[in-house]
């Protein structure tokens, strides 16, 4: 039984910790190679952390049925991951995972395989990895357990500030490159270089690259290259670490087109630094050769 705030606040942390290692090796197996599937930085998913301070609270009544444990668990767990997405998508515009692709999903949030995994999931932490931790936990002093929780607490606080700082960052800057694209379509309607059954991306590509380009779709086109190149160097690593945990993530306000162009752009970026690097090797190659 869970006896005061500070056993609560470290179980949280060790919850989020383990269910980080639970996310990061069902993901990796999957992708062939590690992946960080942590939202933020620090090795845990608090989701995890709120799940099972919660299930262990909530069931403890029905602790001696399995088969309730299992229900409950399932529903508990279902409604927590269903309203994390909802919440998610409403504070960073962004759907971070979609289980559409499974059956008997519900809007995409939730589905009939994880919640059932996770009802088995409970199962396994109530009756045996929570004993022991539970155990070890108690055995700690008070006042040396809310030292290592303040401790936890600032090093999580600094994370999620940091995080949910990129994010909304990215948001704005994506809303305005989302603005740019609209005038973009409306000018490529006059242009008529490339046909309209090639993809938006490699249209507008084709007009960067001709010589007689619009002045205005140059502009409009320099313009959303520019606000890509000033995106904050400081953030860039949590988005890139975000995109590589969260792969399915979808920003439903930005169109295909956008998130095409976006990716399209981030690959020439990509390529012309590798180039520009390759570039400076030859030349300081050549320079100590003579």
């Amino acid at each position: 039984m869970i006896e005061t705030p500070a056993q609560a606040i470290i179980l949280f942390f060790i919850y989020s910790f383990l269910g980080w290692v639970c996310e990061c090796i069902y993901c990796s197996i999957g992708q062939r190679k590690w992946i960080n599937r942590g939202f933020l930085a620090g090795p845990y998913c608090p989701i995890y952390g709120f799940g099972g301070v919660f299930v262990l609270t909530l069931l403890e009544p029905v602790a001696d049925s399995f088969g309730m444990v299992f229900l409950w668990g399932v529903v508990i767990t279902s409604a927590l991951e269903y309203l994390t997405s909802y919440v998610m998508e409403k504070m960073f515009h962004t759907r971070w995972w979609d289980y559409s692709r499974y059956r008997f999903n519900l809007n995409g949030r939730i589905c009939l395989l994880n919640s059932t995994l996770f009802g088995l999931m409970c199962l396994f932490v109530v009756y045996v990895i929570h004993p022991p931790i539970l155990s070890a936990v108690q055995r700690i002093p008070l006042s040396l357990l809310w030292v290592i929780n303040a401790a936890l607490l600032i090093y999580f606080s600094t994370d999620v500030f940091k995080t949910v700082h990129a994010l909304l960052r990215r948001n704005k800057e994506f809303v305005e490159l989302e603005k740019c694209m609209q005038e973009l379509r409306e000018v490529m309607k006059n242009v008529g270089q490339v046909g309209e059954d090639v993809p938006f991306y490699e249209r507008i590509q084709a007009v960067m690259d001709s010589t007689d380009a619009d002045e205005q779709l140059s502009a409009i086109i320099d313009k959303m290259v520019s606000r890509i190149d000033l995106m904050p160097k400081r953030t860039f690593k949590i988005r890139s670490r975000l995109n590589k945990a969260f792969p399915y993530q979808v920003n439903p306000e930005f169109s295909n087109e956008f998130r095409a162009w976006v990716d399209q752009t981030r690959n020439r970026t990509k390529k012309a630094i590798n180039d520009k690097k390759e570039a400076i090797a030859e030349k300081i190659e050549n320079t100590l050769g003579r």
